[in-house]
């Protein structure tokens, strides 16, 4: 059996957030609450109630309740494995399997709260409207979300990878025509890095922040109101 290198990025990447989260709860719980937070306790505290402020303006308190830890979640999952190529790691959202297993959670949380809005009966007429031969319609529209979720995230990273590689490749090119250093291309290493920073490092941000931004929008479209 062959197992995708991307297996192994996604086990440090998870274990990585693992560590982390200990790390972090440990300080959250030592943390005095009558004391000025600092450090990580106040970067904690400013990145939930970011992400909180987010998830109630599309949705409801109610729902941000439950929904903001996931989506804070996802959203350094994406980053981590948006920027692994930094670490020399094989990047995750670079393969399709991982952004559509990442989709269809989302997905899958869309259809739950269109459910609860709506209740059973609300949510199974939802598929037959306007008229009853429109069902195809409905089902055809739920799945081009799975793939608009999915295949956005999915092309972004593997074109930013793509293109990345074939630059390396040209910047060793051009650092064999300067004689003995340019066997180590000199010259990628001096360029690569500002390429580095938007392909990986701004573009990781970029899309880790779309892919929340529309997941939440599309949840919250599905709620009857959000009073």
């Amino acid at each position: 059996m062959v197992i995708q290198t991307a297996v192994y990025s996604i086990i440090i990447i998870t274990v990585f957030m693992a560590l982390v989260l200990v790390y972090i709860n440990r300080k959250l719980v030592s943390f005095d609450p009558l004391s000025e937070p600092k450090g990580v306790v106040l970067l904690m505290i400013m990145a939930a109630q970011t992400v909180d402020n987010m998830v109630k303006t599309k949705t409801n308190e109610k729902v941000a309740k439950y929904l903001a830890p996931y989506i804070m979640t996802i959203a350094a999952y994406i980053f981590l494995s948006n920027i692994a190529g930094l670490f020399s790691l094989e990047t995750p959202t670079s393969n399709y399997s991982v952004t559509l297993a990442l989709a269809v959670i989302t997905c899958i949380l869309i259809e739950v709260y269109s459910a609860k809005g709506r209740g059973v009966k609300g949510y199974i007429k939802s598929w037959f409207e306007p008229l009853a031969p429109f069902v195809v319609m409905n089902i055809m529209s739920k799945f081009s979300t799975l793939l608009s979720l999915s295949l956005r995230l999915f092309g972004n990273i593997l074109s930013g990878s793509i293109l990345m590689s074939v630059i390396y490749q040209m910047l060793g090119n051009i650092s064999k025509l300067i004689p003995v250093i340019g066997q180590f291309n000199i010259v990628g290493v001096i360029i690569a890095p500002a390429l580095h920073f938007y392909f990986d490092l701004f573009a990781g941000v970029m899309q880790a922040f779309i892919f929340i931004t529309l997941s939440v929008s599309f949840i919250g479209k599905e709620l009857p109101d959000k009073q």
